[in-house]
């Protein structure tokens, strides 16, 4: 093993994990697939590695922030890599249900590994940062090998237990809350539009940081086709709220309200504003 801990998927959040870690005197082992994106980590001391097996054996644990787990699934199951994962710990930081989040679990389990799974609850500006906030659950022996890294990447640190499924499940409560105030104030300037009361007024009494700022901004300005800082498109707007979706039919609780974003989203992107900040979803509800 030539490092202490592989980071792979160089996405913005993978790139900046592995810049905290090095920030904190880390040898680390970095890999994506497109190996331009390796080129600056390397330059700041980070190991490159060619190929993703090599990127696991050189390293006791790894870190993974791919795309979404259908992306690991592929890359890893592979006998080649699969037997890289033996002996190591494995800790998967993404989007997921608590069904997948099962199992990869199980998966990684199989092929000899330690696994956590865990929710990255900031943005990447805030890895590296006391605001930094990481969930994760699963194995706690693979926790206690892995705390010190994590406690470099994020101030606050949760271990969730073992069950696996409960970080999974924690992003999902954290997302219908978002989603809520999201869609909350685009009705909410739709109210105030109906009355002729200006959407700046609602912005103006928000508090300060409010999530529905730069969205009720943007509704205001009429400026849909930039995406605020922070926020999302409509399709991927549209993602989040199937996630929410699939869950609450799967585990049998009411789906009315993510039911009823999954419609306003639905009827954007058939409007052709799928690449518009969601803020756009407005758009078709000002006509019945």
């Amino acid at each position: 093993m030539t490092s202490d801990i592989t980071v792979v998927g160089l996405g913005a959040m993978g790139t900046a994990l592995a810049a905290a870690l090095l920030d904190a005197g880390k040898e680390v082992t970095v890999w994506n697939r497109s190996p331009d994106k390796m080129k600056p980590l390397v330059e700041r001391s980070a190991h490159g590695a060619s190929d993703l097996s090599d990127a696991i054996s050189a390293s006791p644990r790894t870190v993974i922030c791919l795309l979404n787990y259908s992306t690991t699934n592929t890359l890893f199951n592979t006998p080649q890599v699969s037997n890289a994962v033996s002996g190591r710990n494995i800790v998967q930081l993404g989007t997921s249900s608590p069904q997948e989040s099962e199992d990869s679990k199980t998966q990684f389990n199989n092929w000899g590994a330690g696994y956590l799974d865990g929710t990255i609850m900031c943005w990447p500006g805030n890895i590296g940062t006391p605001s930094g906030r990481i969930a994760v659950a699963g194995d706690k022996a693979a926790f206690v090998d892995c705390e010190t890294d994590l406690n470099i990447l994020a101030g606050d640190v949760r271990h969730l237990g073992s069950n696996v499924r409960s970080a999974a499940t924690l992003e999902l409560a954290f997302l219908s809350r978002l989603l809520g105030i999201m869609f909350g104030s685009i009705h909410g300037a739709l109210a105030c539009e109906a009355e002729g009361v200006p959407v700046s007024e609602f912005t103006s009494i928000l508090p300060p940081g409010d999530r529905a700022i730069p969205l009720t901004e943007t509704i205001h300005a009429g400026s849909f086709d930039q995406i605020s800082k922070g926020g999302a498109s409509v399709d991927v707007a549209a993602e989040a709220v199937a996630g929410l979706y699939d869950h609450a039919v799967s585990t049998g609780i009411n789906s009315e309200f993510p039911a009823l974003m999954r419609d306003w989203v639905k009827r954007a992107q058939d409007a052709g504003f799928g690449k518009q900040e969601t803020a756009a979803v407005i758009k078709t509800l000002r006509v019945n």
